[in-house]
């Protein structure tokens, strides 16, 4: 009978020492799991803001990307309707300064012309109040109002071109003006247009950064939300695991 129940104990402090080992095995099991489960956290957590970090820097480059490339194509514009305003300029100018020389012209030869005509009526009058008997005299002043009335004559021809002149370089001043205004409308467009195109431009690439960042935060909830899953499903094992064991105790 004693060596029955030394026997008995015996197996009964085997079976023992087997729950334990069990128990404490189950419980290192349930313990990894555990473990498992917040690595799975963090690794999730890491991923999704990995996942957003990528995208928001994506989107950032490619903002900076799509105003560099507007601010060059309005630089290309400015430098094209700045080509357009200087050569109509230029016209201008030289349409300007002909008509200044025309008018010059016509000046210097109304000028002239009063200036014979004062010396013409002084000759005359001089003539007039000449002796009759002072043939030399007389003959001499008659031949300088006579020549002074040549070129009274000559050059009032050469005022009438002049002023005709200043009609042909008034008339082609006013055209050049005409281009040149219009020509500013093109580079005035021509600047407007580059502007409105870097805008929608840029609109169009905030609206894909945006979308892609807000994808990006979907993707990365997702990946959470399954971790989450993944996570609870290994906490709940673990849980099961530890029932367990420490029904073994």
């Amino acid at each position: 009978k004693a060596a029955e129940a030394e026997a008995k104990e015996a197996a009964a402090a085997e079976a023992a020492r087997q729950r334990a080992s069990e128990a404490s095995s189950l419980a290192a099991e349930a313990s990894a799991k555990r473990g498992e489960a917040e690595k799975v956290g963090a690794a999730a957590a890491s991923e999704s803001a990995g996942i957003v970090s990528t995208a928001e820097s994506t989107a950032q480059a490619e903002l900076r990307a799509a105003k560099e490339r507007a601010a060059a194509a309005e630089a290309e514009a400015s430098r094209e309707a700045a080509g357009v305003e200087r050569e109509a300029k230029e016209r201008v100018d030289a349409a300007s300064g002909a008509l200044s020389a025309a008018k010059a012209t016509s000046r210097a030869l109304e000028n002239g012309i009063s200036e014979r005509e004062t010396a013409r009526a002084a000759t005359q009058k001089e003539y007039d109040g000449t002796f009759i008997l002072r043939f030399q005299k007389r003959g001499q002043l008659k031949d300088e109002v006579s020549r002074l009335k040549k070129e009274i004559k000559e050059e009032a021809k050469k005022l009438e071109k002049a002023d005709k002149a200043v009609e042909q370089a008034s008339t082609a001043f006013d055209k050049q003006k005409a281009y040149a205004d219009k020509q500013q409308q093109v580079a005035s467009k021509l600047r407007a247009d580059a502007a409105a195109a870097g805008e929608k431009s840029l609109a169009a690439a905030t609206k894909k950064a945006d979308s892609a960042v807000a994808d990006a935060k979907k993707q990365a909830a997702a990946a959470v939300k399954a971790a989450e899953g993944k996570a609870k499903a290994l906490l709940k094992e673990a849980d099961s695991l530890q029932a367990k064991a420490d029904k073994l105790r």
